[in-house]
């Protein structure tokens, strides 16, 4: 008899077991409905759907998730993530910037290397001492005249600053085209006097060859290559001084530049969190389901406060309690008050 009364109320646990566990997972079926609902209702009121990549695919939008026993977590993807990495771009353009300066000013030009140590002077300038003393200072002018390192890094750090202004929107697609035009337009010019200049030297040697066999006068011929070289080197350092100019120009419109997008871009991280939780306060009845003492929380990819440490990009969290919602929503406290009683963390 008892056997039967302990097979009886095993049975009966059973079946009420198994109830439970039916009706506790079509409450998480109904919740979960809910927190698609509420997923929907912020990507629209945060504007999450307006911004599309590479073939149409969404940059944003929010993945949910439900944790027994805690609450709801959303992941939130906004645009604001991009646009800190142009940010962040910017910035390593800067610090590359600042150590290509650091190594080779824009207004330095190279050391006389000749001076330094007699071992270094090559065969070449010994023979040009040797037949004539006007051919070797017109060599040696051209040798410690190095200009064609200074102005390439210039024109290079012009470019970096160009496509910086134009990703952090301090240019137009027209204005930058119209630099870059600028920019070869220097480069070639360059190219032509580094051309000259390795014509001036070849004619140089020949120059001296040529004093070497004979005695005949040829101060004529000299005369023209010390004026043919004055007038490279006129046009070189006039040169270097316009490019190391709108280097340095587009450099300071860079560096202004970045601090506006910057200014910009935190003002509109404030305004977006604040619309955030004005929403949680409107539209957080959708959650009807969801336990009062669960929480909502949020994790805002790639807005983690940046840390000196890492270079790592971080995200930024934020943990409101359901209770804390419906006291928003029934007025007792503001959006403002609830986004100060959160609990918020990057990681």
């Amino acid at each position: 008899m008892h056997r039967w009364v302990r097979l009886l109320v095993a049975g009966m646990s059973v079946l009420l077991t198994s109830s439970h566990a039916v009706s506790q997972d079509i409450e998480i079926e109904d919740l979960q409905r809910n927190i698609d609902i509420f997923s929907n209702i912020l990507e629209d009121v945060l504007e999450l759907d307006q911004g599309s990549g590479l073939f149409g695919l969404t940059l944003a939008g929010i993945d949910n998730n439900y944790l027994l026993g805690q609450g709801v977590v959303l992941e939130i993807r906004t645009p604001l993530a991009n646009r800190r990495n142009r940010i962040n771009l910017a910035s390593l353009n800067s610090a590359m910037q600042s150590l290509q300066t650091r190594s080779n000013s824009f207004a330095s030009t190279r050391t006389d290397v000749l001076s330094a140590d007699s071992d270094l002077l090559s065969p070449l300038t010994l023979m040009l001492d040797q037949a004539n003393s006007y051919y070797l200072e017109m060599m040696e002018k051209l040798v410690n005249f190095d200009y064609s390192f200074v102005i390439s890094s210039a024109i290079q750090q012009a470019l970096d600053s160009a496509r910086s202004l134009r990703s952090l929107d301090g240019i137009d697609e027209e204005e930058y085209e119209l630099l870059r035009n600028e920019v070869e337009i220097m480069r070639i010019s360059m190219n032509n006097n580094l051309g000259e200049l390795q014509e001036i030297e070849q004619e140089i040697r020949r120059a001296n060859s040529d004093a070497a066999l004979t005695s005949e006068n040829s101060s004529e011929r000299e005369s023209d290559i010390g004026l043919r070289v004055d007038t490279l080197l006129t046009n070189i350092e006039s040169l270097r001084e316009r490019v190391v100019a709108r280097a340095q120009e587009l450099k300071e419109r860079n560096e202004a530049a970045k601090l506006e997008y910057t200014q910009r871009w935190e003002r509109d991280l404030i305004n977006f969190e604040s619309d955030l939780y004005l929403a949680l306060c409107d539209y957080g009845s959708s959650l009807r389901e969801l336990p009062e003492n669960e929480n909502i929380s949020i994790i805002l990819i790639g807005l983690g406060e940046e840390s000196t440490q890492s270079t790592r990009r971080t995200n930024k969290v934020h943990i409101i309690s359901k209770a804390s919602v419906l006291r928003c929503q029934r007025g007792e406290i503001d959006s403002p008050i609830l986004q100060q009683s959160s609990a918020k963390y990057s990681y």
